[in-house]
């Protein structure tokens, strides 16, 4: 496929986003516009082009199914494997355990259910599993201390299940519990390659160097950790491409903050990335 046909069918904003040289490139797309069609042409226009390599190219979504589609996408458009398309969790897991395997550590085990293990932690007041977890969830995404979680938690009016200081010792013991069997939940996944990219030099250059374009599907629903997990992973450059509608988040029980998306510019200030930009897609062509 030539770069006429990539940008054939395409209506001028949506013609503006694959083509921006901009970056950071921040676009506004409300329902029907057309944004996972701009994010993979995009990502063929500027492979076509020369200015991407796909094989250091990653795509970022929030599920299973979403980035099935996005892999479909660039296969059509030429670009059958060679650039990462899955999930937050999937490709940091995928970092992680190449990190383990390089410094030849048993890798850790995925804990798919913590209700089975708070529910364990909680004995005879295992009843309240389902909610202790909704807590874990809530302080794992925005990267909230046991210490200091009954003051955020009552600033941000939850309902707490366990009384007095009960909730944050029992946040410990779980995080204490997963080290002793070696296991880590989703919500690890995300929180240890955030401080691997901060605290290990050598790491942090080999996976600058393995992922030089980083795009971003469904953006507005980012919570901070997995922003933290963006900005560790793109560094100091500008060549990310993020695409979203703040008016669309479906995560804020996971703590989605479209602010990322709203405030673009200020989560990427133009004195540190002087190429940032933030386009619009208007138009639905999903429905008249």
């Amino acid at each position: 496929m030539d770069a006429r046909e990539l940008l054939s069918g395409l209506d001028d904003a949506q013609r503006a986003a694959v083509t921006s040289p901009a970056g950071p490139l921040c676009v506004h797309a409300g329902a029907g516009s057309g944004k996972t069609r701009v994010l993979t042409r995009r990502i063929a226009h500027r492979a076509l082009a020369g200015d991407l390599d796909p094989n250091h190219t990653v795509a970022l979504t929030f599920t299973r199914k979403a980035a099935g589609e996005l892999r479909a996408r660039l296969g059509a458009l030429g670009l059958q494997g060679s650039v990462a398309a899955g999930t937050f969790h999937s490709v940091a897991y995928a970092q992680l355990r190449r990190h383990w395997e390089d410094r030849r550590q048993a890798p850790f085990e995925l804990l798919t259910d913590k209700t089975g293990l708070v529910g364990e932690l909680l004995g005879p007041r295992r009843r309240l599993a389902s909610a202790v977890v909704a807590e874990i969830d809530w302080a794992a995404a925005r990267r909230i201390l046991p210490g200091d979680y009954l003051e955020r938690a009552t600033r941000a009016r939850r309902r707490v299940p366990l009384p007095g200081d009960e909730l944050p010792e029992l946040l410990r013991t779980y995080e204490t519990e997963k080290r002793r069997r070696r296991v880590v939940d989703f919500d690890d996944l995300l929180a240890l390659t955030v401080t691997l990219m901060q605290s290990d030099q050598r790491a942090r250059e080999a996976r600058h160097w393995s992922v030089r374009h980083l795009f971003v599907d469904e953006f507005q629903d980012v919570n901070k950790l997995q922003f933290d997990l963006v900005r560790a992973w793109l560094g100091d450059r500008g060549d990310l491409f993020v695409v979203g509608d703040p008016h669309q988040a479906i995560y804020g029980w996971n703590g989605a903050d479209a602010r990322y998306i709203d405030r673009f510019d200020e989560a990427f200030p133009r004195r540190r990335f002087p190429d940032v930009e933030v386009l619009h897609l208007r138009d639905n062509h999903r429905s008249t």
